[in-house]
């Protein structure tokens, strides 16, 4: 056991080696962007910078009212985040602030009963994003941007499709006026209570305002785009409600006939993360899982943008702007941070030649938010959560959801996995459990190593040998395929097999073509050689790759079985090994001699010959 510690140990001291010794992100890169920037860069960055806040503003207020926190957290979220990320970046692929999913994740983040109002939320945020920054800059430290590729796709689209009609049923009681306790009902809750109510709420302000938004947005985004669509949208329902209240007040109404988003500007700048133990307990899984998620966004969005416009991007980079705009969102009591495919698209069409249009793009909406905060409190609710809608139902891309059905039953059965979680748990908790399930059955397709028996024939030639037929005395097992944990139970059906063969005198284990043996395996050799050691049989191990060859030595096993029993892959002579093998073989069994015809196993889908010849020994 002390032996097996210090091992453990000197392979952590390794590890930690090796990591201090990888490339690090640049610390400041945006000095360099500065200095190589001229006029011309400049004004286009200006003017790409100023067009992408028209599209930021109104869309970071719709996704705090979708993460059910103040519109406050969303601005400030999305100036802060504008800023501060290209400045650790230096990149002008990424655009970064609140999206639609991490939006959704806050929202689920936010179902313990530590946060169920909006206040509370907002005040449980600053941790959650501490946490999150500090996971994503331990990430670009180790450079662990890349494992965002063992995120199935099929996981990313279930889980954005039921984020969808989660958000979707929050916002529905806004958009119609409904009060707010409907918020928490289910999809087919609310949809019922408007149906039921559909008299009264065709009566209201907040129904026909919500209606005219959405009319005005689609109107206008086939022509103008979708920025200004938004910003033309939310203004015309602002003006039609500021008539509609003065009308009511001249007839001496008293009371407001629609629902505002309110003061926008409240709460301090500056703000304080708990840092108890407690706090960081409740937290842990779904700052974890935000992180997960802004690395997939991140880096998705900023190769795509990559691909659009040639520029590089080290995506490594790009996380460390990512974690360093959440650690100042934390400060701040923005929202999350992450990669925004709208708004990046949006940066790269509006000419954005370098990172400092992201820049101008966070002052502007910083500037607007904290000088302009009380006009944005005058922007009708409902025009904000019909907004939330129409990007919901877009965000859920139906075209995709119908291509992963019908791709096969794995893909359905892993959409389906993730979507089901994702309505009725936290939606962490769905990004974990539909990767665990696509991992399941990586693993399922990979845990059936193929395994091929030789042994003598009449004339002493090596070959295949039937099923059920005795043996001459030497078994000859070809390996091949993945021997992982998962594979163990049907490895060790081939050797049980092998092994009950009551002429068995030596059993020999081909490795050559065997892949990723761990613990699991060398355990099970371990007791296989015990077994038949007892029985007066034995084992031998040959074309032992070096790596396969360190676990052997390491685990003992060439100590338990014999070094002349373990014999090493020749990649100078690839017959070598076998024949060394089977002449040893031979000699435990009894000696004489044999032609060994040396032949291999071929792919499984391919038809195997009676016998393949490379070379011929005589033994």
């Amino acid at each position: 056991m002390l032996k097996g510690l210090l091992g453990f140990f000197a392979d952590l001291l390794q590890l930690l080696r090796r990591a201090a010794g990888m490339p690090r992100p640049a610390t400041f890169p945006v000095v360099g962007v500065i200095r190589s920037s001229d006029a011309p860069s400049l004004r286009a960055d200006v003017v790409a910078g100023l067009s992408v806040a028209l599209l930021a503003f109104p869309m970071s207020m719709a996704f705090a009212m979708k993460a059910g926190l103040p519109v406050w957290c969303g601005l400030v979220g999305c100036g802060v985040a504008a800023f501060v990320a290209p400045l650790f970046s230096g990149s002008a692929n990424l655009s970064a602030g609140p999206t639609n999913a991490s939006a959704a994740l806050l929202l689920g983040s936010f179902a313990a009963p530590v946060a169920l109002s909006p206040e509370l939320r907002a005040a449980a945020l600053p941790t959650l994003l501490l946490m999150t920054g500090l996971f994503l800059l331990l990430a670009s430290w180790l450079r662990l941007g890349g494992f965002a590729d063992f995120v199935p796709r099929t996981v990313i689209s279930a889980y954005v499709a039921a984020a969808a009609l989660r958000v979707i049923a929050m916002q529905l009681p806004a958009a119609v006026g409904l009060q707010s306790e409907f918020s928490d009902d289910t999809l087919p809750e609310v949809v019922w209570t408007i149906l039921v109510s559909a008299r009264k709420l065709a009566l209201g302000v907040d129904l026909w305002l919500a209606v005219l938004t959405a009319a005005a947005y689609l109107a206008f985004r086939r022509r103008h785009g979708a920025g200004k669509a938004i910003l033309v949208a939310v203004t015309v329902a602002t003006i039609f409600a500021a008539l509609g209240q003065n009308v009511a007040a001249n007839q001496g109404s008293h009371g407001d006939l629609v629902h505002y988003v309110g003061a926008a500007a409240q709460g301090p700048l500056l703000r304080t993360p708990d840092l108890s133990l407690r706090t960081f307990s409740t937290l842990f899984s779904p700052a974890l899982a935000l992180a997960v998620l802004v690395i997939i966004e991140g880096t998705a969005n900023a190769r795509a943008s990559a691909l659009r416009t040639g520029r590089a991007s080290d995506l490594h980079q790009e996380t460390y702007g990512l974690a360093m705009a959440n650690l100042a969102c934390a400060f701040t009591g923005g929202m999350a941070a992450s990669g925004s495919i709208t708004r990046s698209a949006l940066n790269v069409a509006s000419g954005a030649r370098t990172a400092l249009a992201s820049v101008f793009c966070g002052a502007a909406v910083l500037g607007v938010a904290l000088l302009a905060g009380k006009w944005v409190g005058l922007v009708p609710l409902s025009s904000l959560a019909a907004l939330v809608i129409i990007a919901e139902v877009e965000l859920a891309n139906l075209a995709v959801v119908r291509i992963i059905l019908q791709s096969g039953r794995q893909d359905r059965a892993v959409f389906l996995a993730t979507f089901a979680t994702a309505l009725v748990a936290p939606l962490d908790v769905a990004i974990f459990f539909g990767t665990a399930v696509a991992i399941a059955f990586y693993l399922k397709q990979t845990s059936r190593p193929d395994v091929v028996e030789y042994d003598f024939g009449e004339t002493g030639e090596l070959r295949e040998r039937p099923a059920g037929r005795a043996s001459t005395g030497i078994s000859v097992l070809h390996v091949e395929g993945s021997l992982h944990f998962g594979a163990t139970q049907a490895f060790h059906d081939h050797l049980r097999r092998a092994s009950a063969d009551p002429n068995l005198k030596v059993m020999v284990v081909k490795f050559r073509e065997a892949l990723h043996l761990d613990a699991n395996g060398v355990l099970l050799l371990r007791d296989l050689a015990e077994t038949l050691r007892q029985a007066g049989r034995h084992l031998i191990l040959c074309e032992a790759k070096p790596e396969t060859m360190a676990i052997f030595v390491n685990a003992g096993l060439v100590e338990q079985i014999g070094a002349e029993n373990v014999i090493p892959w020749d990649a100078s002579n690839p017959t070598a090994a076998l024949a060394r093998a089977v002449r040893r073989a031979k000699a435990l069994a009894g000696g004489g001699e044999a032609v060994l015809r040396v032949v291999t196993a071929p792919h499984p889908e391919l038809p195997r010959p009676a016998s393949a010849s490379a070379d011929d020994w005589q033994i």
